[in-house]
């Protein structure tokens, strides 16, 4: 039996649920390989009485590339196998959190052949050092060595901010978890920002408790890190006030990051916005273009966003008229509006689309369709 979570007790259930994914890839599909990603992939996946929390995150090999859509609609369908209805939470910011209706499988489909050439990035190195196959060849020998990118750190903070956002108003459940999540991801991209980081959270936990950090953030991390092993939802108190907290450190480990990435002399808001929209959109995609000069090529997401909000009804095309990627404009709004600056925040929405109200709402379902597209 293999290890899933940090409960032994429930790994036999979970590993039961994971036959039958597995099953239902292996007849639509004929992959050559099948691993399972993510925290159930490394073995710290989260369990409420039994339940496996938010997701399943299954990457699949297979011979020719599939189409979006049809991986979109296996995941769906292996979610519905399994009880839940496999729909994505950032796709619905306007309701509270059912994990039997938002529980889904994350699947993202690689071709074969591109496994020695995939990008460097988070993903692909937990890919590579935090997954175990559940079916089929072992492919992590084919995947290269990787260095994690500044950009993936900046990205997990933008995704941050909108996971935090989204779960402002929520259960207590959900809102602990995100929580939770933004402690553990103030220590991975300061990690990476540092070229420190590791697979697993226990063991970014320990180098983090080793670094010059504020004492404070090294006692959140650690707690968020614990929480993750065991989680006790009863216990904790003041949710509102822990919240706060992870707001505040979320800020402080961006502006750590991006100040020192883009050399910027302020910490106010306003200001380090004008200058990522200034100069970010022609550095960020660096890592992953095969040269530097080609950063325009990121209008090529332009487009494809556009389309995935047409799929959506939300009918946008002011994002078609700029070169500069569409999700660094929504991050924007995104920040301005987490950290106090509703005006500024409807202002830089409105460059996207110009139905902006009600405000939050639509910073969130804008960024969460941008973010649901699983583009790196």
């Amino acid at each position: 039996m293999g290890i899933f979570s940090c409960y032994e007790k429930y790994d036999k259930g979970i590993e039961k649920q994971l036959e039958v994914v597995k099953d239902i890839l292996r007849k639509e599909t004929k992959p050559i390989s099948i691993v399972l990603f993510g925290g159930f992939g490394k073995g710290e996946g989260v369990v409420d009485n039994g339940k496996p929390m938010n997701d399943f995150d299954i990457y699949l090999i297979t011979k020719n590339k599939l189409d979006d859509e049809y991986v979109e609609e296996l995941g769906v369908k292996c979610a519905k196998a399994l009880g839940y209805e496999g729909l994505e939470f950032a796709k619905h910011p306007d309701e509270s959190y059912d994990n039997k209706k938002f529980f889904h499988v994350d699947i993202r489909n690689i071709k074969y052949s591109r496994l020695p050439k995939l990008m460097h990035s988070q993903r692909n190195f937990e890919l590579k050092y935090g997954s175990q196959i559940l079916y089929g060849e072992n492919i992590f020998k084919k995947i290269p060595d990787f260095k994690v990118p500044v950009s993936d750190a900046i990205r997990l903070l933008f995704n941050k901010m909108h996971h935090l956002l989204l779960s402002k108003d929520n259960s207590k459940q959900i809102k602990l978890i995100h929580i939770n999540k933004a402690f553990l991801d103030c220590c991975t991209a300061l990690l990476i920002f540092e070229n420190n980081f590791k697979p697993r959270y226990n063991e970014r936990n320990e180098a983090f408790q080793s670094m010059n950090f504020p004492k404070e953030l090294k006692e959140k991390v650690k707690y968020a890190s614990e929480f993750r092993m065991k989680p006790d939802f009863e216990s904790a108190k003041d949710i509102d006030k822990l919240w706060g907290e992870a707001k505040y450190w979320v800020g402080y480990s961006f502006l750590y990051i991006i100040t020192r990435h883009l050399k910027i002399n302020s910490e106010d808001w306003q200001g380090v916005v004008k200058i990522i929209d200034k100069k970010l959109p022609y550095i960020y995609f660096e890592p992953y273009l095969p040269n530097k000069y080609l950063f325009f090529l990121q209008y090529y997401l332009n487009l494809k966003f556009v389309v995935s909000c047409w799929k959506e009804k939300k009918f946008i095309i002011k994002p078609i008229f700029y070169w500069k990627d569409a999700g660094i404009r929504l991050a924007l709004p995104l920040i301005l509006y987490l950290y106090g600056n509703e005006r500024d925040s409807e202002k830089y929405l409105r460059r996207i689309t110009n139905n902006s109200q009600p405000l939050k709402m639509k910073i969130l379902e804008y960024y969460g369709l941008y973010y649901s597209q699983k583009l790196i």
